[in-house]
């Protein structure tokens, strides 16, 4: 890698919030009472989850969002800076603007996350707040497709420019997740990473990582890669480069314990991966590792601490 490239920042646009989670022996029956195993707060939202994964992995990374002013938006800032995550960028709004907020139930069963999110009326982050970051300090934007198509074009085409004028590109992936929303399918055309959810592709009739990749390169650009990955069946990646299929089996920890933000995690894992110079074969299976281990463990701190062969 490019010493150079190697000084600059990956950053991560998309949404932050505050999860409130409870952890339950089983999942709740209707009009019930009954105790719980644990609760908390964390800190939520794909790209800033994303950003954080990047951090603890050794990445200079930095979050762009729209931001509020309440209690619970300064709990998240906090929270951030703690992982050396930059966040001096963000949009932050008006003092009436609240944080969205999702209240999730883990099953310690079965490890599932059951997610009730409240939008509250956070904006998303505008193009003319993006305007004023100075792209000369990234080497890679990661985009999480929020339901803003007309902001979210301009700000990756406003990058796909700047990348026309230098010649150290900024390398662009985009996360498509939510189903039922084909207006951000046209985000494709900007990114040469493609990150999609098995959840998107089941709602497209899609039933396996191999045909969501097939399907999915030929709507990007030529040289895109498109990456999905099926939660126990592992990842799949193809690049329109070389048309090669690469796939990778899951890692599932000893112990099933939290999957919240496991998506997040491999989306920013296998990110690592291609920053640091790897292979997308390698790329992808570092991601499931990075995935299988988050869990294994109650959120992602001790990710930190875990080395990756």
């Amino acid at each position: 890698m490019d010493a150079n490239n190697d000084q600059k920042t990956v950053l991560s646009v998309g949404m932050m919030c505050l999860d409130i989670v409870t952890v339950c022996r089983s999942y709740p029956e209707e009009d019930t009472d009954q105790r719980v195993l644990d609760y908390y707060w964390q800190r939520g939202g794909n790209a800033s989850t994303t950003s954080t994964v990047l951090a603890m992995l050794g990445e200079r990374s930095e979050f762009v969002g729209a931001m509020a002013t309440d209690i619970e938006s300064n709990f998240l800032r906090d929270n951030l800076k703690s992982y050396g995550v930059k966040c001096d960028n963000a949009m932050v709004c008006e003092s009436d603007i609240k944080t969205p907020v999702s209240m999730v139930i883990i099953n310690q069963s079965n490890g599932s996350r059951t997610i009730l999110h409240c939008a509250k009326n956070l904006p998303e982050v505008s193009f003319s707040h993006f305007q004023t970051l100075d792209l000369s300090q990234y080497k890679w934007i990661h985009i999480e497709a929020r339901p803003a198509p007309d902001s979210y074009s301009q700000i990756m085409r406003s990058i796909v420019e700047h990348n026309e004028t230098v010649s150290e590109k900024i390398t662009i992936s985009l996360e498509l997740e939510k189903p039922r929303r084909p207006e951000l399918d046209t985000l494709m055309q900007y990114a040469d990473v493609v990150f999609i959810s098995k959840e998107k592709a089941d709602d497209e009739r899609l039933f396996s990582k191999e045909d969501v990749v097939r399907t999915y390169i030929k709507k990007c650009k030529a040289g895109a890669v498109v990456i999905c990955a099926w939660g126990d069946q592992g990842a799949a990646a193809l690049s329109s480069k070389d048309g090669v299929l690469c796939t990778s089996p899951v890692f599932p920890p000893e112990t099933l314990v939290d999957t919240l933000g496991a998506g997040d995690t491999f989306n920013a894992a296998t990110v690592f991966g291609l920053c640091q110079g790897q292979s997308l074969q390698g790329a992808i299976t570092l991601g499931c590792k990075v995935a299988g281990a988050k869990c294994g463990m109650k959120g992602n701190n001790g990710l930190k601490d875990m080395k990756w062969d």
